[in-house]
């Protein structure tokens, strides 16, 4: 593989996201982008609506700012390249075409950018499987205009990227090891796909939509029906197929994924027949995975996506969690954490899933180790618990100041505003214990009557003037900081949801990116110990704070039902 393939690769895919992302109205329908998806596609993630103008308003800077920055990263990477090809003499010229390649390659990245290589806002897309591999296919505002970019990048490279024909259509392609990436315009498409090198025309003439699937997700419905049953919007509705992509790898090797276990040297034939029944059983467990948009407008966003589940495994989960007060909705702090559970549903779940196992045992080889679990689970099982594990609920934490940490100097914070309720059946109980082993617990002279009583720890004032705790039947709270005396008592009388999820989640949005922005300037190592230059910190630094200066809020709740496990993240947007 030629040195211009090498640094393009790595960045094909940020280059899509930001077409996904700043992708002026094509004015298509959704069929004419999902009729050249087949119906067994093993996932698709299809945008067939645009944003509402007035959104991309609001996300065109963050995205202008977001791609900026992949700007800096990719050109620092760049220069530690030239540097290393400057130390030979014979690779200078080839250095000063890789210079000027990235350069033109990276005028894409940003939004003008991109308008201007044939790519608007509102163009409809998706990203799908052809067999296992990927296809991402969009439309084009200007399909001349996008031919023209890449002619620039091949011009400033010194060399063009070979080029096939299928009937009248050319598309350009480089190899990376034993695969092959295509590029081609199709009528007014733009189509980016992972073939196998050795693929043959017939079926790259299918990959590439010349000639479309009769049976397709314009004329299965299947995409509208999961949209119905999970109130998913146009924007987006998307799936991924468990047990299609396993069965890719353990049934008929002839299919449609032939010539790419052949280039892998895979060889299907080498599973067992009871492993394979028993890897299409794992997969069945969680068959299918779908995401989509449930919510948009220009003050709010929402996702939800479901892991949908086997229904006597959705049915086991979703007697786990419990009534916990305050759980679910975004409390409006800095950040909130928060869990539900029901101790003794967890372990009926859990012996359940043994009991099968013993019944059923699994033969294959590769699963022995997992097997092997089953005893291990019955001596867990078999240990004694105290009676107040079973009694837990949950917990829910709340922070609405912090002042004083850096993350840079590793100083802690100097002030906390927090409060905490755990979610007990038998509260009293728990106190009981507590103050056997302190005395000033026992000193509080706790009652289960909702009412604050101020708490003199030396622990706690390092970090809060004042301090209140809080006992009820089913739960004990702490507060500290600002307002303690009547938060404390709040977090008792808090609502249930009714719907019991399982983690809630929920954050300043601004000031977390911030957070996260801050650690990742004070990191100066990754994870394999190399240092991290500033310029390199300083570029994913300001991709956070692009986030942070777009959504407002964020909250996540995490429900099991007997559909599976459902993730509903919602998002405010700044005004």
């Amino acid at each position: 593989m030629n040195p211009i393939a090498r640094k393009v690769i790595p960045v094909i895919a940020i280059l899509a996201l930001g077409l996904s992302a700043t992708a002026d109205a094509a004015k298509r329908k959704a069929k004419d982008v999902l009729q050249y998806i087949p119906a067994d596609t093993p996932y698709v993630f299809a945008f067939t609506k645009p944003f509402p103008d007035k959104l991309m308003d609001k996300f065109d800077p963050m995205i202008d700012q977001t791609l900026g920055a992949y700007r800096k990263i990719i050109n620092y990477e760049l220069s530690k390249e030239l540097v290393e090809m400057s130390a030979d003499e014979n690779a200078a010229e080839e250095a000063m075409k890789l210079q000027d390649t990235m350069e033109e390659f990276l005028s894409l990245f940003s939004v003008q950018g991109l308008r201007d290589a044939g790519v608007g806002r509102g163009s409809l897309m998706a990203i799908y499987g052809d067999g296992v591999l990927p296809v991402l296919r969009i439309a084009l505002t200007d399909s001349d205009a996008f031919d023209a970019a890449l002619d620039r990048i091949e011009s400033k490279a010194g060399e063009t990227m070979p080029t096939g024909t299928i009937g009248r259509e050319t598309y350009r392609y480089f190899d990376a090891d034993k695969m092959r990436i295509v590029i081609a315009v199709i009528g007014d498409d733009a189509v980016l796909a992972l073939v196998p090198g050795s693929v043959s025309e017939e079926r790259l003439e299918q990959t590439l939509g010349l000639s479309k699937p009769r049976n397709n997700l314009a004329r299965s419905k299947d995409l509208k029906k999961i949209a119905k049953e999970y109130g998913f919007t146009d924007h987006l509705v998307s799936y991924i197929d468990v047990q299609r992509i396993a069965s890719a790898f353990l049934g008929d090797p002839s299919g449609e994924n032939a010539e790419l276990l052949a280039a892998l040297d895979y060889d299907t034939s080498a599973i067992s027949d009871t492993c394979r029944t028993e890897f299409s059983e794992l997969a069945g467990i969680a068959p299918r995975i779908v995401l989509g948009y449930t919510e948009v407008g220009t003050a709010a966003l929402r996702t939800s996506m479901v892991f949908e589940l086997r229904d006597d495994i959705a049915a086991g989960l979703a007697a786990v969690p419990a009534a916990v007060p305050g759980l679910g909705p975004d409390l409006g702090g800095l950040f909130s954490f928060g869990f539900s559970m029901d101790p003794l549903a967890m372990r009926n779940f859990y012996e359940a899933r043994l009991d099968a196992m013993e019944a059923d045992p699994f033969s294959c080889e590769h699963l022995a180790e997992m097997q092997a679990g089953v005893a291990k689970g019955r001596e867990a099982l078999a240990q004694p618990v105290p009676p107040v594990v079973y009694s837990f609920r949950g917990m829910l934490a709340n922070v609405t100041g912090l002042e004083g940490m850096d993350l840079a100097t590793e100083t802690p914070p100097t002030s906390v505003d927090a409060s905490m309720l755990f979610a007990i059946d038998n509260a009293q109980d728990l106190v009981t214990m507590a103050a056997m082993m302190s005395p000033e617990i026992a000193a509080l002279n706790l009652l289960p009557d909702g009412k604050a009583k101020k708490l003199d720890l030396p622990q706690i004032a390092m970090v809060a003037q004042e301090a209140f705790a809080a006992l009820s039947e089913s739960g004990l709270s702490v507060s500290l900081g600002e307002g303690s005396e009547q938060n404390v008592e709040a977090m008792l009388q808090a609502d249930v949801d009714e719907s019991k999820p399982f983690v809630t989640m929920s954050m300043d949005a601004a000031k977390y990116y911030e957070f996260v922005g801050a650690a990742m300037m004070a990191e100066e190592q990754d994870e394999e110990g190399e240092e991290v230059p500033l310029a390199m910190r300083t570029a994913m630094r300001d991709i956070m704070v692009s986030s942070g200066s777009l959504y407002e809020r964020m909250l996540m709740n995490v429900h099991l039902t007997e559909r599976g496990i459902e993730f509903d993240t919602r998002v405010t947007i700044v005004d």
